[in-house]
């Protein structure tokens, strides 16, 4: 609607290990983005707006901010900025005061998860069970967090078919390698026994799995998935009795 152009900036991309040089990448940064009319959209904002009294940081991150703040102020009558971050209680109380609105926006529920699975899927065609599942089981993740399992599986579909993993295995591997992404209920029903998962599956509203579903992406038949699904039902009644 502003009909401006966006300059998309991953800040953690300028941070430098070499003395003064993430400062100066910072100034190059709002040097260039000054030139024009346009909306800087800095993401992973608080890669450099960290609060300036962390034990954990040198005296390098005092300049840092102290160049972002300065930036920030003379950019204030030239163009919108916008920072994005997930850690909102890493940032600069200084640098909060710098932005006129603060807005949370929420992690997406269900059906924004399986859309935003949906955006990330082509060009492979993957099925609709196998969309819901992936959005079932990134319950609690970000929009980067549900494209990075995306590609992921779109990496497992493309292998030759005897080397091609199956959905389970590949959450499973995706889940291991990202275990601080993945809540940790949905984890560790991933790891359950078959009948554990295939109940929780069966069960919930949102996924309305047929055991149809369920053995497509287990790779089994009806009735073993049947089997294993009462056998967990009576395991669950002697537990509960």
């Amino acid at each position: 609607e502003l009909q401006l152009p966006v300059v998309l900036v991953r800040l953690d991309g300028l941070v430098s290990s070499f003395l003064g040089t993430t400062a100066r990448n910072i100034g190059n940064l709002f040097t260039f983005a000054n030139r024009y009319r346009c909306i800087l959209l800095l993401d992973e904002f608080d890669a450099i707006a960290k609060l300036r009294d962390d034990p954990q940081e040198v005296g390098e991150i005092k300049r840092v901010v102290n160049t972002l703040l300065q930036n920030l102020d003379w950019r204030q009558k030239i163009g919108l900025t916008i920072g994005i971050t997930n850690h909102p209680n890493l940032l600069d109380p200084a640098v909060w005061r710098r932005f006129e609105i603060q807005l949370e926006i929420p992690k997406p529920d269900f059906e924004v998860r399986k859309a935003i699975a949906e955006h990330f899927m082509p060009p492979v065609i993957a099925p609709d069970s196998h969309i819901r599942l992936i959005s079932w089981f990134t319950e609690g993740s970000t929009g980067a967090e549900i494209e990075a399992l995306v590609r992921t599986y779109k990496k497992a579909t493309t292998v030759r078919e005897e080397d091609r993993r199956g959905l389970l295995e590949t959450l499973q591997q995706f889940a291991t390698l990202n275990a601080a992404r993945i809540q940790r209920e949905r984890r560790t029903l991933l790891f359950a026994d078959p009948g554990k998962l295939f109940r929780a599956m069966r069960n919930d509203e949102a996924l309305s799995f047929t055991m149809a579903d369920i053995g497509e992406i287990a790779g089994r038949d009806k009735s073993s998935v049947s089997r294993l699904l009462q056998k967990q039902a009576n395991e669950e009644d002697v537990t509960d009795g």
